[in-house]
């Protein structure tokens, strides 16, 4: 075999082992360090195992089998991360999120669809329920096994979350790092969709009213029907912020203004139901019967008072963060 022969052999089983190697790795500049470290490698076992102390035909093709076969080797580099259960450690924090994030849409997509059927008013309330618990349970069983098959996929790969960042991500996170940025930690991601979730829920049933309308004064059901729609729209906000996590800063403003509005437009209702105590269902029938003293309407009176101040202070509150939040932008 010829000088040029022998190249040839070894780059093909180089270009094999290349085509093995898990995609993370083939992105990335060290298995250009890596296939050039295993072809001297191969050229040393050559050297040892010839008896004239150079690379013969006979010795190349021991050395490549003494190295292994491609998918072997690649098998080494696929060995990484910490094992649990069928999916790595580090995966699994990235594993739980996208399923909080996966869930928290199947959620508001069926919720929003119940709410403009209700809107609409072509199907049965009970049909509704039915479909939004069977529409729910089936989306989450689906993207669960779906989700769940991906991230064991990826951890037999030896992933981990970094390098299923673009160069771009990656590179502002170093540029921030370099320059002594605030890490862009400034939500929970989980505990805003969450939260979200729970507003969503609460303003379905303040807008469906799946409950004795028949107990409830007119007025405060149409009232609990705009609280309703403002609780569903922010829990949707909520649930938004969580699931762009801590990314985009900017955005983030954007989404904190949209709150503030929501508060401020909440606060009308409010001073209708401090003005208006004879609605409220403590002090309207059927839930009592006999006449309320008037100092009652006046504690209650001061309990909507300290209610609209507490949604004044979340406000504020909101604006303080638009305002922090220009400190986790990059410049």
């Amino acid at each position: 075999m010829s000088e040029t022969s022998m190249q040839n052999s070894v780059k093909e089983f180089l270009k094999d082992v290349k085509k093995a190697l898990p995609d993370w790795l083939k992105d990335k500049k060290e298995h250009k360090g890596i296939l050039a470290d295993l072809e001297e490698h191969i050229w040393e076992k050559a050297r040892e195992l010839s008896e004239t102390g150079q690379p013969t035909e006979e010795s190349v093709r021991k050395a490549i089998d003494h190295m292994g076969t491609p998918q072997s080797i690649a098998k080494e580099y696929k060995r990484r991360g910490t094992p649990k259960v069928y999916i790595t450690a580090e995966m699994w924090p990235l594993y739980i999120k996208v399923l909080t994030v996966v869930f928290a849409v199947i959620i508001v997509l069926n919720a929003v669809g119940l709410v403009f059927n209700v809107l609409s008013g072509t199907v049965d309330l009970g049909q509704l329920i039915e479909g939004l618990a069977n529409g729910i349970q089936l989306g989450l069983l689906f993207s669960f096994v779906i989700i769940s098959i991906i991230f064991v996929v990826l951890s037999m790969e030896g992933y981990f979350p970094e390098d299923l960042k673009s160069k771009k991500k990656l590179k502002e996170e170093k540029k921030r790092i370099a320059a002594g940025k605030p890490p862009k930690v400034f939500i929970k991601p989980v505990g805003e969709i969450i939260g979200g979730g729970i507003g969503l829920i609460v303003g379905i049933v303040f807008l469906v009213q799946p409950f004795p309308t028949y107990m409830f004064v007119a007025d405060f059901l149409l009232l609990l029907r705009f609280f309703g729609i403002l609780m569903i729209i922010g829990g949707l906000v909520d649930i938004t912020r969580g699931v762009i996590g801590n990314r985009n800063p900017g955005t983030h403003q954007v989404i904190h203004v949209f709150k503030i509005l929501l508060k401020i437009a909440a606060i009308p209702f409010l001073v209708v139901l401090m003005n208006r105590p004879e609605i409220f269902p403590w002090f309207s029938t059927p839930w009592v019967f006999v006449g309320i003293p008037a100092e009652f309407y006046d504690a209650y009176r001061i309990g909507m008072i300290v209610l609209i101040v507490i949604v004044a202070l979340t406000t504020i509150d909101d604006i303080y963060k638009i305002i922090k939040l220009e400190s986790y932008k990059l410049k």
